[in-house]
């Protein structure tokens, strides 16, 4: 998902200042684990390892998790992962849930008859992004828009990062990556800061999550104009695909926690919807269902 690349390109920057003020560790300083090739089939994108030294001196792995929905068994594919690098690294580890935005079902444990593993969960849109704002965390201003009271202050907090005197390159990435997270709230927000900063976005090393094939089909052509509409198009298609994508994932999700195991020709009907207001009525029949064979009749409706 974009938002998972788009997380990645933020810590590149703020690795010190995620873990403090998001997380509330007491680190001096912390590096980016880079996921070896071999782990790329079973490792998601969302999950970001870290190795950072501790005010104390201690040197511990944290793993972080951004969320946008909640999967009844990702805590455990975030413990196979928290496994592989105490295998691999020896060091004590912190697992750390951020939900970036509001999300059904969400735990801080998983137990079953022989594990019980428990972490910790960062609520991001429960925190207040004035405080952000007061603190002057410039890297952490593209979270801004998911945090309490941010959709108001998003303007303030992208006009501080473009007349920054940070290095062109650092600003494209904060703007990009604000951008990005802007989607999850509002695409009309997300374009919005496009339209106002894409002379600057153009050059982060996260453009191609928001158009990378318009960006190349502009250039060979050597047309401004079509380069600019192109990543704004591109930018435009992504952010609409990728709340479709989260619309279709949580109402899967809701039925799963509602009934346990959800048949696969759901899945795959709720998959090819392709209307968001559609999905999200039948998010609404999902919780008020009483079995899976009244929202199955329900949704062939839908989708007749």
């Amino acid at each position: 998902m974009q938002y998972d690349i788009a997380s990645k390109v933020i810590l590149s920057h703020c690795r010190k200042a995620v873990l403090q003020e998001l997380c509330g560790l007491r680190v001096k300083d912390a590096e980016l684990i880079e996921v070896r090739p071999q782990e790329t089939a079973s490792l998601r994108r969302s999950d970001f390892v870290l190795k950072a030294l501790f005010e104390d001196g201690t040197e511990k792995m944290v793993l972080l998790e951004l969320i946008t929905a909640w999967k009844k068994y990702l805590p455990l594919r975030t413990l196979e992962t928290r496994c592989r690098h105490l295998l691999e690294e020896g060091l004590e580890i912190v697992t750390i849930m951020i939900e970036l935005r509001r999300c059904y079902g969400v735990k801080d444990y998983y137990h079953d008859n022989e594990v019980d593993f428990r972490y910790k969960v960062v609520k991001l849109y429960e925190m207040e992004a004035k405080e952000v704002l007061r603190k002057g965390i410039k890297c952490l201003y593209p979270f801004v828009p998911l945090m309490k009271g941010g959709s108001e202050l998003v303007e303030e907090a992208e006009r501080e990062l473009y007349e920054g005197e940070e290095s062109r390159a650092y600003k494209a990435d904060m703007l990009t990556g604000m951008t990005i997270m802007a989607g999850l709230v509002s695409e009309e927000m997300a374009l919005k800061l496009l339209q106002r900063r894409r002379d600057i976005m153009i050059e982060s090393a996260a453009y191609e999550l928001i158009g990378q094939e318009r960006y190349e089909a502009g250039m060979q052509q050597g047309l401004q104009q079509g380069l600019q509409q192109g990543l704004q198009q591109g930018l435009q298609q992504g952010l609409q695909q990728g709340l479709l994508l989260e619309a279709q994932e949580m109402l899967v999700n809701a039925l799963e926690e509602r009934f346990e195991i959800v048949p696969r020709a759901i899945v795959r009907k709720i998959k090819g919807i392709e209307d968001r207001e559609v999905i999200k009525s039948l998010f609404r029949i999902a919780l008020r269902s009483n079995s899976l064979e009244e929202f199955e009749s329900k949704l062939e409706r839908a989708i007749k």
